[in-house]
């Protein structure tokens, strides 16, 4: 009885022996096993002040001037774009690499198609990576310049996400999305006219330490406060890379324009038009006479304030 109870034990621990031997080389097979789980993030990433990120559609370049991020030295960053981007970069994991089947094509659509990630620390590059993914943006793939090239299926541990999405982000996502991108400390005046109204235009001004509304002899201060907070504050919702949908059929097309000036003489300026009937629920909007962009209803509604909104009765 003893001795075929010990047969037993035996073919059983050989058994299991070869299941953990397949488990292991299987695993090596598909990538699953002796990952290195750093290959796209071995750099010191703090170091990191230029990305690079090129694409048939055309070239964005991140770079950190000191003080803040600036997007193709023309325009300030969104700084949650710039958080994101740098998580991905931290927490971006290769989970395996792809079957050998697929792995030549797959990298060549990763050249032609994808997006070349270059990543620098005062000029020297750090590392240089290829992302993309499937047609469903579903999957993301991952494969290196130089040194290991074979495409990784790329992940963030814990999170179903499109890791790539964000190195595909065109130029005009990473804008700052505000407005009134500049010190408030330095404000001198903000005039605010209706084309169609000029009875409603006002103008702010700062003086004695307080703001007041030209030509009213008593202001609702509580009103003017949170009317020049939503318009410090106030952001686009996405920016067009043409021309908006505005109703040109008015006598004026512009609804309202905000003009901003601070003490240095400087002018930031705001049109808000009215959206053509098939144009969507967004505002549509010019900033500084070149960037179109549209906005959400609700933070026009709170912008969109007339002189007589200010007098306190």
């Amino acid at each position: 009885m003893q001795e075929t109870k010990n047969k037993r034990l035996a073919i059983l621990f050989g058994a299991l022996c070869c299941v953990t031997a397949l488990v292991y080389f299987l695993g090596k097979d598909n990538g699953t096993v002796d990952v290195d789980r750093d290959m796209f993030r071995n750099y010191d990433q703090k170091a990191v002040d230029q990305v690079v990120l090129e694409s048939r559609t055309g070239k964005v370049e991140l770079k950190f001037n000191g003080s803040k991020w600036k997007v193709n030295n023309q325009f300030d960053a969104d700084a949650s774009m710039i958080q994101v981007l740098f998580a991905t970069l931290q927490q971006a994991e290769p989970k395996r690499p792809l079957p050998s089947t697929i792995q030549d094509s797959v990298s060549r659509e990763l050249k032609q198609n994808g997006v070349k990630v270059s990543l620098f620390s005062s000029g020297s590059p750090e590392t240089t990576f290829y992302a993309g993914g499937n047609a469903q943006k579903t999957q993301a793939y991952f494969r290196l310049e130089n040194g290991e090239e074979k495409p990784y299926l790329v992940t963030i541990p814990g999170y179903r996400v499109y890791v790539a999405g964000i190195f595909e982000a065109e130029e005009k996502d990473w804008k700052d999305k505000l407005v009134f991108g500049f010190n408030w400390r330095n404000f001198e005046s903000l005039e605010a006219q209706f084309p169609n109204e000029p009875s409603d235009d006002f103008e702010v001004i700062f003086q004695d330490n307080y703001f007041a509304v030209q030509g009213l002899a008593t202001v609702d201060t509580s009103k003017l406060n949170d009317f020049l907070d939503d318009v410090s504050l106030l952001t686009v919702e996405e920016y067009s890379n043409g021309g908006v949908l505005v109703d040109t059929t008015s006598k004026s097309s512009s609804a309202m324009i905000i003009t901003v000036r601070d003490i240095g003489q400087r002018s930031y300026t705001l049109k808000l038009y009215k959206p053509r009937s098939d144009g969507g629920p967004l505002i549509p909007g010019l900033i500084n006479g070149t960037d179109w962009a549209y906005f959400s209803p609700a933070k026009v509604q709170n912008i969109f304030k007339r002189k007589g909104f200010f007098e306190k009765v």
